[in-house]
């Protein structure tokens, strides 16, 4: 198959999905069916790439196994991953043994213990946030809960009560509770 061929065919399956998003309610994230909906597609393996206008990777989501929930429009993956690139070419790598996702994957539900990890860049060290319960915005590059983390840098170690994560600007805002330390303070 040539080059041509696959991306008019990967164009006429963007085409289609976006017609099928289109007519379907909005989804929730962490929003419960209250009727037993089957599953209409199931694959092992998953990974969806997201380029912007000008063909540069935003975010990629990938996972061991994935069901699309019929009538429910939402993805239900097993260990899923959530690569988010930030303008200066480093990435924050999202982690969970378990997610939700609107069809069109602009929210992301990862209930329960959750790791963000920033690689090193030039201008910043590495960072690991644990955490649980957090709703992931991929397209936006940010992420977010209301419950307990706790921040590490090779210089700092922190811990609050929620927090919203900005990764295209490189911020962190702490909600609340804020306790830690700072090492080599000057």
């Amino acid at each position: 198959m040539s080059t041509r061929q696959a991306l008019t065919i990967l164009l006429l399956l963007l085409l289609a999905g976006g017609v099928i998003l289109l007519n379907r309610p909005e989804y929730i994230p962490g929003q419960q069916a209250t009727r037993g909906d089957g599953h209409d597609a199931f694959m092992e393996d998953m990974t969806l790439s997201v380029m912007d206008e000008a063909g540069q990777p935003v975010y990629e989501m990938t996972a061991a196994s994935m069901t699309h929930h019929d009538g429910r429009n939402m993805l239900v993956m097993h260990n899923p991953l959530v690569h988010i690139r930030r303008p200066d070419g480093s990435t924050w790598t999202i982690t969970a043994s378990r997610g939700e996702a609107a069809d069109s994957g602009d929210r992301v539900w990862l209930p329960g213990a959750v790791q963000l990890h920033r690689d090193a860049s030039g201008a910043h060290g590495v960072m690991q946030i644990t955490a649980s319960d957090v709703l992931v915005k991929p397209r936006d590059k940010q992420a977010m809960t209301d419950h307990k983390a706790l921040i590490i840098t090779d210089t700092i170690r922190v811990e609050a009560v929620g927090f919203k994560a900005d990764f295209e600007t490189n911020r962190l805002e702490l909600n609340s509770q804020v306790r830690g330390t700072i090492n080599g303070a000057g």
